[in-house]
């Protein structure tokens, strides 16, 4: 049975809709740092969700090693710590891009995870396992968080 016209047009207009709403359910922040020495922590300012009831924020970052010096490829987590005032948890996608001296990106990394409700401090550790060569010309680092309610 061949469907109308109608119902096709209703169906366009229902599919618009959801991804226009879904698309509003996601706000992209992101910042740029020095790569930090291992152990050091990194306080981390642009990196939140705001409404006016409530704050969810990534606020700091520190690099712990995995693997041992001069080891190839080379392995650490970027340890980032979360809170989060609202009364629901948000996803959070975290990617990490490696930049050189020039600001050309050398490598990119992500994890996905939950910031719980009432969430202060909370930990995600983005895995990283890079070359040795990329990691010693590897400079700063642009972080980007994608939001998600």
């Amino acid at each position: 049975m061949p469907l109308s016209r109608r119902s096709i047009l209703a169906s366009l207009v229902g599919v618009s809709l959801a991804a226009a709403a879904g698309a509003a359910l996601m706000h992209r922040t992101q910042t740029v740092i020095d790569v930090p020495a291992a152990g050091e922590d990194v306080a981390l300012s642009a990196l939140s969700y705001k409404a006016n009831a409530f704050e969810a924020k990534i606020g700091g970052v520190r690099i712990e090693p995995k693997s041992a010096d001069g080891a190839d490829p080379v392995q650490v987590d970027w340890r980032f710590v979360g809170s989060n005032s609202d009364g629901q948890q948000h996803r959070v996608d975290i990617f990490v891009r490696l930049l050189d001296e020039s600001g050309k990106q050398i490598e990119t990394f992500d994890k996905s995870f939950f910031l719980v409700a009432g969430a202060h401090e909370q930990v995600c550790a983005v895995p990283m396992r890079v070359s040795a060569e990329h990691w010693k010309r590897a400079k700063s680092a642009r972080i980007v968080t994608d939001w998600l309610s």
